[in-house]
């Protein structure tokens, strides 16, 4: 167990601030804070974006602790499902040690099972197994495994119960999983599980892929100590005199590592989340009493959060139990299944959101494994944009991205969860993040939060990857997002842009060079957006880049006064303006015009070719959806006409809107706008 962490205030400050600032999060070591800092020390708003950055680094250490044993499975895991654990502890404070019963039942997966490899670390003694009521053997070595023979062969689809008596103290594991700590001079025990720790304090098969189906707590604590816990408070007996057993009860799926304990004498502050359709639900916070008041003040804004997400990505996941928080020593927060524990002085709105947003993003679908944790932190960490977008609008939300804009090497998928840091900050969550933005901006408002609807109903209540995820979103966009995931989650780096542009002599034709001058790295294949402000208009052209130079040509009116190029940062990049560029005006591939326009049904669109080549002259909507292929074939350089007759590859006429028309010939793009009325 970490020494307890007690500087001066101004050091605290110090240490923290340089730490963040100048350190990939993955080097950050953080430990329990039991001393708080008053809020004025801080600066708020450098805080409030720091908030899951804190989370990062106290999951890293975690993880770091974690990797000195191998978390894996064994073969035999895979023939046995999960449906039900009942935790019975005992927590004795002066002696420091946990004494607890766990009820496992389970379903045979495999053609037959004999004996169950379970998850329990050897600091741990077991005293005596038992299945199917009779005491039965097991073994228990040194490391991270518990073998359970079982008092027959059971075969494919039959049902089996293990329970295991067991005690010892959880916290002299190296993880630092369960800690006996204080606050303001009583006992604060807590746990934080993530990614492997639950095996320190209970035994499971403490894997993502097998979430159990419900799980009840049964835990006693000497007075005054209350114990907050996952899913509702089903009853509390007094077994003698002095002593108080809780019983905590989930029948929502959860994988091991978001059950959790939180104990101290807290101060229990209650509010109601009021849903579009049925019951209220309580949330509830469990604070220390000496900031009962900071508290109910700082997560007064859990309830318009919780009534944001739900309007995007559907009713809170746990409605029929509670959500809350519970204040425990460490910075940051962890975001444990409908009660996410929570530093007891902290209150920034962006760690409250990111926590809640785990409710959807990591609770309801958790990452199958933590190569993909991307899947739990990328969308929790943009979340944290997403709700200043509610709360302030655009302009906010695009400031919050910037925020969390990581330029720098790495993958977001982890290569190796064992031997680099799954919770890495830069890559796991900011560069993250801004996978979950740029995905917005490819598919569209529609398409990416009904995406979303779609992933969660696909997934919900179990475990994913990326590629389940990549799968939701092609069938509900038909899009092909292979290139785009490659690039992102498992490619390197990000694109740098150079763009120069010039107006045309007669003066109709914009004409934009864009440059990829990454070096190492293959070349982006990316939708752009370039805006062209005149003085009587301002236009955003929406383009598809993947060669290392391209020109585009854009019809203009008026005098150009600006370009700008992924105005409104939908993009992870470098952007350079290269000014204005010497554009040939003589012979240029582009597209020259359509007649009529606005058209009903038909129109002719003309274009002219620089050289001889392939050409492709193709029709997307404003969404960037390809509608139709109009020109796919090796022309001669000169004046070309193709007809569009208003419907799509399938046959079907298209409804009124305005298109565009993208010619590409010769590493030369031309788009032109089209407007079919009706």
């Amino acid at each position: 167990m970490s020494v307890m962490f007690r500087p001066p205030f101004a050091c605290l400050l110090l240490l923290l601030s340089l730490a963040l600032v100048a350190l990939p999060v993955a080097a950050i070591e953080l430990v329990p804070i039991a001393q708080p800092v008053p809020s004025q020390v801080w600066d708020a708003a450098y805080l409030d974006q720091q908030g899951s950055l804190l989370e990062a680094g106290i999951k890293g250490r975690l993880v770091e602790k974690a990797a000195k044993a191998d978390p894996g499975a064994t073969p035999g895991m895979d023939d046995y499902d999960v449906a039900y654990y009942d935790l019975v502890l005992d927590i004795n404070t002066r002696r420091k040690e946990v004494t607890g019963t766990t009820t496992i039942r389970a379903t045979v997966t495999g053609s037959s099972l004999a004996a169950v490899d379970l998850h329990l670390a050897s600091i741990h003694t077991v005293t005596e197994v038992r299945t199917g009521g009779v005491v039965t053997g097991f073994n228990h070595p040194a490391g991270e495994l518990l073998t359970v023979f079982l008092d027959r062969t059971y075969l494919q689809g039959e049902v089996f119960e293990v329970e295991v008596d067991y005690h010892g103290d959880p916290a002299t594991g190296f993880r630092d999983s369960y800690g006996w700590s204080s606050a303001e001079g009583e006992d604060m025990i807590w746990t934080l599980s993530e990614p492997y720790g639950a095996r320190d304090w209970w035994p499971s098969k403490d894997l993502n892929t097998d979430k159990a189906d419900s799980v009840d707590l049964h835990v006693t604590v000497p007075d005054p100590l209350v114990v907050a816990s996952n899913g509702l408070l089903t009853g509390q007996t007094v077994p003698e005199a002095g002593r108080t057993t809780y019983h905590w009860s989930t029948r929502y799926p959860i994988p091991t590592y978001l059950v959790s304990l939180a104990i101290h004498p807290y101060q229990i502050i209650n509010d109601v989340y009021v849903p579009a359709v049925g019951d209220p639900m309580p949330v509830v916070h469990y604070s220390v009493p000496a900031y009962a008041s900071d508290a109910t003040a700082g997560y007064a804004v859990t309830i318009d959060m919780i009534t944001a997400f739900a309007g995007a990505f559907g009713e809170y996941p746990f409605i029929e139990e509670k959500y809350g928080h519970a204040h425990f020593p460490w910075g940051g927060g962890m975001e444990h299944q409908t009660c996410t524990s929570m530093l007891y002085w902290y209150y920034g709105e962006h760690i409250i959101a990111h926590e809640l947003a785990h409710q959807w993003w990591g609770d309801m679908i958790t990452c199958a494994d933590f190569h993909h944790i991307w899947l739990n932190e990328g969308f929790a960490r943009w979340c944290e944009a997403y709700w200043e977008e509610v709360r302030n609008g655009p302009v906010a939300y695009r400031n919050a991205m910037n925020s969390h804009k990581y330029l720098g090497a790495g993958t977001v998928y982890v290569e190796d969860t064992v031997l680099d840091n799954i919770f890495d900050g830069n890559l796991s969550y900011d560069k993250a993040s801004w996978v979950v933005h740029m995905l917005r901006f490819v598919l569209g408002e529609e398409d990416f939060f009904d995406g979303l609807l779609a992933y969660r109903a696909a997934y919900e209540m179990g475990s994913a990857i990326t590629e389940d995820l990549q799968a939701v979103l092609e069938t509900v966009s038909g899009r092909d997002l292979s290139t785009f995931f490659q690039q992102w989650i498992y490619g390197d780096l990000y694109p740098s842009y150079a763009m120069g542009w010039a107006v045309s002599a007669a003066g109709d034709r914009l004409d934009v060079s864009l440059r990829q001058v990454q070096l190492s790295v293959p070349l982006f294949t990316m939708p752009l957006e370039i805006r062209v402000t005149t003085d009587v208009e301002t236009v955003t052209h929406r383009i598809e880049n993947s060669l290392a130079q391209e020109w585009y040509s854009f019809p203009v009116s008026g005098t150009v006064q600006s370009v700008e190029l992924d105005p409104d940062d939908w993009v992870l990049c470098t952007k350079t303006d290269e000014g204005i560029s010497t554009v040939p005006d003589a012979v240029v591939t582009r597209i020259t015009g359509n007649t009529p326009n606005p058209f009903n049904p038909r129109t002719a669109i003309a274009y002219e070719l620089a050289a001889d080549g392939s050409v492709t002259l193709e029709i997307f909507d404003l969404a960037g959806r390809r509608v139709r292929t109009l020109v796919s074939a090796a022309q001669t350089a000169g004046p070309g006409r193709t007809v569009w007759d208003g419907t799509g590859d399938d046959g079907r006429q298209v409804a009124a809107g305005v298109y565009f028309a993208r010619l590409r010939a010769g590493g030369v793009e031309s788009l032109h706008k089209l407007s079919l009325v009706k």
